[in-house]
């Protein structure tokens, strides 16, 4: 038990993740949802804000510290505050 605590600890023992697939974008340790439309969602993050454009967009899942985002993806944005 102890070894698989810390294995758990190693691999999810970051700020924030970002995973992006065909037709999602998983999004692990965001603080809030800044705006929301079929064209852009717009997160903020700790220190920066994270930009998703595209169409179709929509949130199949969100819980208080990860959202999963589906849609045709065109592109992710990174801005620094």
């Amino acid at each position: 038990m102890h070894m698989k605590d810390n294995l758990i600890n190693f691999l999810y023992d970051k700020k924030y993740f970002i995973n992006i697939y065909d037709e999602y974008i998983h999004i692990f340790n965001y603080q809030e949802l800044v705006s929301l439309s079929s064209k852009k969602i717009v997160l903020k993050m700790e220190t920066f804000k994270i930009e998703v454009t595209g169409d179709n967009l929509f949130i199949t899942r969100m819980l208080p510290n990860e959202i999963l985002i589906k849609g045709i993806i065109g592109k992710v944005e990174f801005s620094y505050e």
